[in-house]
């Protein structure tokens, strides 16, 4: 090899496939790395035709029928011009493994592995010694759920951080959309859904097409990028009522269209015996949930079992319904979120969180967490605040509503923790102050022992969250 001083000095992105607009992965590495000039990547597959849009320079690089030592030479022949000074590292298939190990022995870069599929729990594609191989060499461990954290920590005793999609700012709409009266729709439009991207399981597709062509419930589909199980008959999927719209040619054109809807759905999982994609629906979360939410705040119906990572998330945040594989289920999320008074809270929740996903630079925040071995800061955690205090606001809210009781006082409370979160995003007020405030308004002796001690109980809590 030539000195390290000839050599183009390069950060290593490494994944399955080619990089690009027509999945997920390659979407959010896109918006995370704006500027490639400084981007080696490497794939070993070819899922898409070769279309690839990603790095100033891009490697094919297998490790099929090789030992580890013909692999590691192989790469250092690949790389011969070049110098990796850091790693990222997304595992799908052995050979991204085998790759970013290849990389770390022949430059000594920091790996960062950020996982945002299953590919080792659930779904065996990569075996244990090798995960275990790269989560111990890895500086930083990423992971795009917070399940996908809890299993993979559970396993392997490592810290991952939880680190969620992510859309620049220019994409994101701070102000809640006005589309939040049913009598602003058109009335062609009130049980017509829409659904962007790929769905990942025939059977999730197939269960979907079955309630549709039963209930008289349209669905506008984008993106669609032609996979196996997503073609299917397209004169079937139209007779079914689903109506492929194909791909808008920028995100902007999205977005608008997405803006004309009441909801959109995103299949998921069941969980059971018969699905066909448990990893992705039990540990994975979708990135156009984050891009639905902050682009047009669109309530979401996510299809499937609650359990699932998109539905935890999106009936947690408050920004939508998770609703079965079954008629009934589905008709009734329907009829819900079309509600005018759903339709606010839900854009509004949904307009609220909209700043937590926006990109602040986290391509460099990647850079710098693995150069410190740990997040720089707590960005991401807000979410998980965040979380927690919807959770327990609609425990409470659900808790009084069982017994018809003080709605005026849990009312008062909501409304006061709305202020606050949005007096600590935008840095006004401390969120304590706030807090004790609307104590002092709330009259807590008007609530039985029972509720009395559930709302102290709460309040301690969020104090504690937000405690600077």
């Amino acid at each position: 090899m030539p000195d390290s001083s000839d050599r183009f000095k390069f950060d290593a992105v490494i994944y399955s496939s080619e990089i690009n607009h027509r999945h997920g992965v390659g979407v959010l590495l896109q918006r995370i790395f704006p500027d490639t000039s400084r981007i080696l990547s490497i794939r070993a597959e070819n899922w898409y035709g070769g279309e690839h849009t990603f790095g100033q320079v891009a490697l094919h690089i297998n490790h099929r029928g090789l030992t580890r030592a013909q692999g590691l030479a192989k790469v250092a022949e690949a790389l011969s011009n070049h110098q990796i000074e850091r790693i990222l590292c997304i595992p799908y298939q052995v050979d991204e493994v085998l790759t970013a190990l290849a990389l770390q022995e022949l430059f000594g870069a920091s790996i960062c592995t950020y996982l945002m599929d299953d590919q080792n729990i659930l779904v065996k594609s990569i075996p244990d010694n090798l995960m275990a191989e790269l989560l111990s060499k890895s500086r930083l461990c990423l992971a795009i759920s917070v399940e996908m954290c809890d299993v993979y920590k559970a396993k392997y005793a490592v810290d991952l951080h939880f680190t969620p999609p992510v859309l620049p700012f220019a994409l994101a709409d701070l102000q809640t959309n006005s589309q939040s009266s049913t009598a602003e729709i058109p009335s062609d439009l009130l049980q017509r859904g829409v659904m962007i991207g790929n769905v990942w399981c025939p059977t999730w597709l197939k269960s979907l097409q079955t309630i549709t062509k039963k209930t008289g419930i349209t669905i506008d589909w984008y993106g669609n990028t032609g996979a196996e199980w997503n073609i299917g008959d397209r004169l079937q999927l139209l007779a079914d009522g689903i109506t492929e719209k194909g791909f808008l040619p920028t995100e902007a054109e999205v977005i608008v269209a997405l803006k004309k809807y009441l909801y959109a759905i995103v299949p998921s999982g069941t969980l059971d015996l018969d699905d066909g994609n448990p990893a992705t629906a039990w540990l994975s979360l979708p990135s156009r949930i984050p891009f639905l939410l902050a682009t047009a705040n669109i309530p979401i119906i996510v299809v499937g079992n609650k359990n699932t990572t998109a539905a935890r998330f999106v009936e947690s945040m408050g920004i939508g319904i998770a609703a079965e594989y079954k008629i009934e289920s589905l008709m009734l999320a329907v009829k819900q979120i079309t509600q005018p008074s759903y339709q606010q809270k839900f854009r509004q929740q949904a307009a609220l969180l909209t700043p937590l996903f926006i990109d602040h630079n986290t391509d460099e925040w990647i850079w710098q967490s693995l150069a410190s071995g740990h997040p720089i800061d707590q960005r991401f955690q807000e979410i998980l605040d965040l979380q927690c205090q919807i959770s327990y606001l609609d425990a409470l809210t659900q808790a009084l509503d069982t017994i018809g009781s003080q709605r005026k006082e849990i009312d008062t409370l909501r409304n006061a923790l709305t202020l606050a979160e949005q007096a600590r995003l935008q840095d006004q007020k401390n969120f304590e102050e706030i807090v004790e405030l609307y104590r002092n308004q709330i009259s807590i002796n008007t609530f039985n022992s029972k509720f009395k001690y559930l709302i102290k109980k709460i309040l301690g809590k969020l104090k504690k969250i937000y405690k600077n």
